[in-house]
C-alpha cells in the first residue's frame, strides 16, 4: 500500500515556542504529532493536558507541534494566539495558521484533530476528539520500536524547541471569573492556580492556593465554591481549612452559582450540559443533551454549546454559551430559550433586537437586580455588553481598554466588577459612563488580625501590647536578642520621632510610641521570636493591624 507523504507546516501568522520556524524535513528522524487545536475549543485544552503527560514520558523521540487554526475571527489574530499559548502553558512549538493553509493540506475537518507522522515523514495515523491521549501514546510506543530497530530514529529533544518558563505577570494572571457577596470578592486567578479573597478596596484577606485551572467563583456564607476546571471537580473551600469535594467527575465546569446553600448549579462546558450538585448527594443533569448545537425547549431536551457562565435572574437562570456565541436562559418551567444567538458559526459586534444582535464567544454573564437587564462579558470581542430585558435589546457599553474578559458580577452600588483576563487585572466598571477603575489588590493584609482601633491626639505618646504564641517553644537567643518587633503606620505621617523597631528578650510585652500628624490610617505591628525545640528551629511570626485616627482634642484610648 503506498504510504503518504506528510504535506509541509505553512502559517502566515509565524510560529511560537521556538527560536526558527519548523519543517518536516527539520524532524525527520523524530515521531511528530500535530494537534490541530483552536482556543476557544474546550475539547482542544482537555486533549492538551491529555498530551502532557506523554511528551514528557518520550522526549527524546517525540515532537508535538500545535497547529492553530482559528474558527472565531478573534482568535486569526496574532497577538490573540500569542496569549492564548502563554494562558493554556503550552510549551512545545505552535503554528499559527490564521489562514488555515496546514489545515487544508491535511483535509482536517474539526477541533481537535491528531495527525501522526513517522521517523521517515510519512502520515501514519489521525485520531479526533479528546480521548485521543492514549490512542497517540500507543501509536508513539510502536514506531519508536519500529524505528529504532530500523535505525531512522533520532534521539535527544530539539534544543530550540520550547517555551521559556512564564513568568508572573503581578498579582494576578489570566484571572477568569470573579463573584462578589456585596462585601467582598472572590478573584479566580486562573494563571497562578489560586482564587483570591479580598474586600471591595482590594485588600486581600485569605488566599486558596493548590488549585487547577480555577474559573467559577460563589459565596456561600464565609465558604467560598470553586470550579476547579483543570481538575474536572467543585469544591468548597471553608473559612478554615482547606478545600473539600463537592463534585467530582465535570468535563471543565467553567462556572457556577448558588441555589441554595451547600446546593450548586454548574456549567459543564466540556459536556455541554448545566447539572445539580450537592456535597455528598450524586449531581443530578438539568439542562443539555451532551450535544453541541443550539436547540431550545425543554431543558433536559435542549441542546447547549460550551456554557461557560451563569447568572440567577428573576426570571431564571441566566448562561451563555461560548462556542454558539449565544446568551440564553433555564426558565423556572425548565426550557431552555436563546436571547441571543444564530448557531455554532454565527457571531458579530451587532446590537439590536434576537434577530440582528450578535456576540462572539461570552464567557461572563450577571444579572442586574431589580431590573431585567442581563450583562454580558463578550469576550471575544473585548466588549462588556448587556441585554436590556424590558427592550428585548442588546446593547453595547461604552467601555475601552479591556482584552479578553472572561467573568463578571454586579456590586451593590451598581458598578460592575470585571475579570479583565488578558491584561492580569480585575476592574471596576460604571456601566452608565463606561469609566474604568483598576482594583488593586494588597496582599500585606494575609495573616493579619485585626486590633482595636486607635484614637490619639498630635504628639500624644502611648503604648502598644505585642506577644506572640511560642507553641510551647523556647526562645532561642543564640544570635542575640530572639523577638524583634517592628511598627509602620500607613500613612508614615500618623506617627512621630521614635524609633519602629526593637530586639527584645521577652515573647510578650509593650512598646512605646508618639501619634504623629492628624489623619487616618491603620497602624501595623509584626513579632518575630526566634525558637528552638528538641528537633528543629524556626521562627513564628504575629500580625495584627490597628485602625488609627489622630486629630485634635484626643488622648490616647
Amino acid at each position: 500500500m503506498a504510504r503518504t507523504r506528510a504535506p509541509e507546516l505553512h502559517g502566515a501568522g509565524g510560529w511560537f515556542n521556538t527560536d526558527r520556524p519548523l519543517t518536516l524535513a527539520d524532524l525527520r528522524g523524530k515521531i511528530v504529532v500535530l494537534d490541530f487545536w483552536t482556543s476557544c475549543c474546550v475539547n482542544c485544552l482537555r486533549l492538551l493536558e491529555e498530551l502532557r503527560p506523554i511528551e514528557e514520558r518520550y522526549a527524546d523521540v517525540l515532537v508535538v507541534v500545535g497547529i492553530h487554526s482559528p474558527k472565531f475571527p478573534h482568535e486569526a489574530d496574532h497577538a490573540a494566539v500569542e496569549r492564548a499559548v502563554a494562558r493554556h502553558r503550552v510549551r512545545h512549538a505552535v503554528l499559527d495558521d490564521p489562514e488555515l493553509a496546514t489545515w487544508q493540506q491535511y483535509t482536517v475537518k474539526g477541533w481537535p484533530t491528531l495527525v501522526v507522522i513517522d521517523p521517515e515523514g510519512y502520515v501514519v495515523g489521525t485520531a479526533s476528539g479528546e480521548g485521543s491521549g492514549p490512542l497517540i501514546e500507543q501509536a508513539v510506543e510502536r514506531l519508536t520500536e519500529e524505528h529504532a530497530a530500523k535505525g531512522t530514529l533520532v534521539r535527544g529533544p530539539l534544543p530550540y524547541v520550547g517555551a521559556p518558563a512564564e513568568a508572573a505577570a503581578g498579582a494576578l494572571l489570566f484571572p477568569g471569573k470573579v463573584a462578589t457577596d456585596g462585601e467582598r470578592l472572590a478573584v479566580a486567578d486562573t494563571g497562578h492556580g489560586r482564587v483570591v479573597v479580598c474586600d471591595l478596596d482590594g485588600r486581600v484577606e485569605r488566599v486558596i492556593e493548590g488549585l487547577a485551572d480555577p474559573q467559577g467563583v460563589r459565596f456561600d456564607g464565609d465558604a467560598v465554591v470553586v470550579c476547579e476546571t483543570g481538575a474536572d471537580r467543585v469544591v468548597l473551600a471553608p473559612a478554615a481549612g482547606g478545600p473539600v469535594t463537592v463534585a467530582e467527575g465535570l468535563a471543565s465546569p467553567w462556572d457556577v452559582v448558588v441555589v441554595d446553600s451547600g446546593t450548586y448549579l454548574v456549567a459543564e462546558a466540556g459536556r455541554h450540559k448545566l447539572w445539580e450538585v450537592s456535597a455528598g448527594t450524586d449531581k443530578r443533569p438539568v439542562a443539555g443533551t451532551g450535544a453541541e448545537g443550539l436547540v431550545d425547549g425543554p431543558a433536559a431536551h435542549a441542546v447547549l454549546a460550551q456554557p461557560s457562565g451563569l447568572a440567577l435572574t428573576g426570571a431564571g437562570i441566566a448562561f451563555v454559551d461560548a462556542e454558539a456565541s449565544a446568551l440564553r436562559v433555564l426558565t423556572d418551567d425548565d426550557r431552555v430559550v436563546t436571547l441571543v444567538g444564530a448557531g455554532l458559526f454565527e457571531w458579530g459586534t451587532a446590537d439590536g433586537p434576537s434577530h440582528v444582535a450578535r456576540l462572539q464567544h461570552p464567557l461572563g454573564v450577571a444579572a442586574a437586580p431589580g431590573t431585567d437587564d442581563i450583562y454580558v462579558a463578550d469576550t471575544f470581542n473585548s466588549l462588556l455588553r448587556v441585554w436590556e430585558g424590558k427592550h428585548e435589546m442588546l446593547r453595547g457599553l461604552a467601555v475601552d481598554g479591556l482584552d479578553e474578559p472572561g467573568g463578571l458580577d454586579v456590586l451593590p452600588d451598581g458598578r460592575l466588577v470585571v475579570a479583565d483576563t488578558n491584561n492580569h487585572r480585575v476592574v471596576l466598571v460604571d456601566a452608565r459612563t463606561g469609566a474604568v477603575e483598576a482594583l488593586v489588590l494588597d496582599e500585606s493584609w494575609l495573616d493579619v488580625s485585626e486590633g482595636e482601633a486607635l484614637w490619639l491626639a498630635p504628639g500624644a505618646r502611648f503604648r502598644l501590647p505585642y506577644a506572640v504564641d511560642l507553641a510551647g517553644d523556647a526562645l532561642d537567643p543564640t544570635d542575640g536578642p530572639p523577638v524583634r518587633v517592628t511598627v509602620e503606620a500607613d500613612p508614615g505621617s500618623l506617627l512621630g520621632d521614635g524609633p519602629r523597631r526593637w530586639d527584645l528578650s521577652q515573647a510578650e510585652g509593650q512598646v512605646h510610641l508618639a501619634a504623629g500628624r492628624p489623619g487616618s490610617g491603620s497602624l501595623t505591628i509584626e513579632v518575630a521570636a526566634a525558637t528552638c525545640d528538641d528537633d528543629r528551629c524556626t521562627v513564628r511570626r504575629e500580625r495584627r493591624r490597628h485602625p488609627l485616627t489622630v486629630r485634635e482634642g484626643l488622648s490616647p484610648s
